[in-house]
C-alpha cells in the first residue's frame, strides 16, 4: 500500500516538473493552476492514505492484542475445565474409592521408565501428591515386595500408604495403577514410611552413596584378597614384608568405608519410620 502511494507522489512531482520545465518561455496561468490543483489534490489523498495506513496499523495492532488476551484467558479456562473434569473423575463415593482412581489415573497418564531416572520413588511421590490435593493423609513406603526383609538396606521398591480411614491404611501400586490389599501381598504393608516426598528424596540420596561405597569397599577387599594370597606365596621375606604393609593399609580403608557405610545406615534409619499395620 505504502509503495502505491510513494509511486503516486513520485509521478505527480515528475508531471509537475515536466509542465514546468516544458514552458521555458512562461506557462499560461490557467495550466498551472491546473496542474497545481492537481499537485495538491494527489498530496491530500497521500496525507489521507497515510492516515488510513497509520489508524488501520494501530486497530491491527490492538486486534492482535485483544487476539493474544482471549487465546491467553482460553488457555486458563481450558486448564480450569480439564482440572474441574479431572477432580470429577478422581473423586470417588469413599477415599478408598478415591485413592484407587487417583493410582489408576496417574498409571494412565505417565510412564514407568528406569532410562531417565523416573523411578518408583518418583512416582510415590506424585501419588502422595495427588492424595494429599484430595485431602487424604498418606505416606511413602520403602520395602521389599517379594521377601520379607529386617535391614533397610535391602530395600528396593517404593509405594504409597493411603489412610482411608483413622488407622486404616490402603496400598497403592503406583508403577502399575492399582490397589494391593493385604489379603492379596502383605509385604505392601511392612517396610519402612516417609511422611512426605522430601524425606523419601534425602533417603534416595543415602542410598546412592551407600552403594557407590559399597563398590568401593568390595574392590578394595577384592585387592586385599589378592595381595594376601601373593603374600602367602611369596619366598622373598622382603617382598612379603612389603606385601603386609599393603595388606595393613587396604585393610584400615576397607575399615574407615565399613564405619562411614553404618553411618549412613543409621542416617537412613532416622529419616524414616519402620512400620507393620
Amino acid at each position: 500500500m505504502r509503495k502505491k502511494v510513494l509511486f503516486a507522489l513520485v509521478a505527480a512531482v515528475f508531471l509537475l516538473s515536466f509542465a514546468l520545465a516544458g514552458c521555458q518561455g512562461g506557462i499560461a496561468q490557467e495550466l498551472y493552476d491546473q496542474v497545481l490543483a492537481q499537485f495538491n489534490e494527489a498530496q491530500d489523498k497521500i496525507n489521507e492514505a497515510r492516515s488510513n495506513i497509520d489508524n488501520m496499523e494501530a486497530e491491527r495492532d490492538a486486534f492482535l492484542a485483544e487476539l493474544g488476551e482471549a487465546r491467553s484467558k482460553v488457555g486458563e479456562l481450558e486448564g480450569l475445565v480439564n482440572s474441574l473434569k479431572e477432580q470429577y473423575e478422581l473423586v470417588g463415593a469413599t477415599p478408598a474409592e478415591t485413592a484407587a482412581n487417583i493410582v489408576r489415573y496417574y498409571h494412565e497418564t505417565h510412564v514407568y521408565s528406569t532410562w531417565d531416572l523416573f523411578i518408583c520413588s518418583d512416582m510415590a511421590g506424585e501419588v502422595w501428591n495427588m492424595l494429599k490435593a484430595q485431602g487424604i493423609n498418606a505416606v511413602i513406603v520403602v520395602g521389599n515386595i517379594d521377601n520379607p526383609i529386617s535391614d533397610i538396606i535391602q530395600c528396593n521398591h517404593a509405594w504409597v500408604l493411603a489412610e482411608v480411614a483413622p488407622g486404616e491404611y490402603l496400598a497403592l501400586e503406583t508403577t502399575g495403577g492399582r490397589v494391593v490389599l493385604e489379603s492379596e501381598n502383605p509385604l505392601y504393608y511392612r517396610g519402612w514410611t516417609f511422611d512426605s516426598p522430601t524425606g523419601e528424596k534425602d533417603y534416595q540420596k543415602l542410598v546412592r552413596e551407600y552403594n557407590t561405597r559399597v563398590s568401593i569397599r568390595n574392590e578394595l577387599a577384592a585387592e586385599d584378597r589378592e595381595v594376601v594370597e601373593e603374600h602367602n606365596q611369596s619366598t622373598n621375606q622382603q617382598e612379603a614384608d612389603k606385601l603386609l604393609a599393603v595388606h595393613d593399609k587396604l585393610a584400615e580403608l576397607i575399615l574407615q568405608h565399613e564405619s562411614v557405610l553404618n553411618s549412613i545406615k543409621a542416617e537412613m534409619e532416622s529419616l524414616a519410620t519402620e512400620c507393620s499395620t
